[in-house]
């Protein structure tokens, strides 16, 4: 089993992000303060899977993958992140395994400036998936 890309990752649920008050998006906004998240780990691609380990494991089949987008949308604006998004882009991923589907944003590989992880795997799974 070939691993493509590990990283460290912060990500959460769209529903999650749903239920974000005030504080924590504008807390966001100051140095030193990770992107608004709900669940820390590690990332690994396979060639058959994106494997999350942490506070809460998520495994997702790169067959059960519907869309991918990388940018901000309602759900994740870009005020969730230092700076606006300038330098970093969440990355989002909607799947379904036949019983439920459900959309993750991740953020891999955060400095406190930027977060290019996010944008590798989102070139590796297009070229995966392509």
């Amino acid at each position: 089993m070939n691993h493509h890309l590990k990283s460290n990752v912060i990500w959460s649920y769209d529903y999650e992000l749903s239920s974000k008050d005030a504080i924590s998006q504008i807390a966001s906004m100051f140095s030193g303060v990770l992107p608004v998240h709900d669940h820390e780990g590690e990332i690994i691609l396979t060639d058959e899977t994106l494997n999350i380990f942490g506070d809460e494991d998520l495994v997702i089949r790169l067959s059960d993958i519907e869309q991918l987008y990388l940018g901000f949308d309602d759900a994740y604006p870009k005020h969730y992140i230092r700076n606006f998004g300038l330098f970093c882009q969440p990355l989002r991923i909607t799947s379904n395994n036949g019983v439920r589907k459900t959309t993750i944003y991740l953020v891999l590989g955060y400095n406190g400036f930027n977060c290019s992880q996010t944008k590798t795997l989102f070139n590796l799974l297009q070229q995966i998936l392509t």
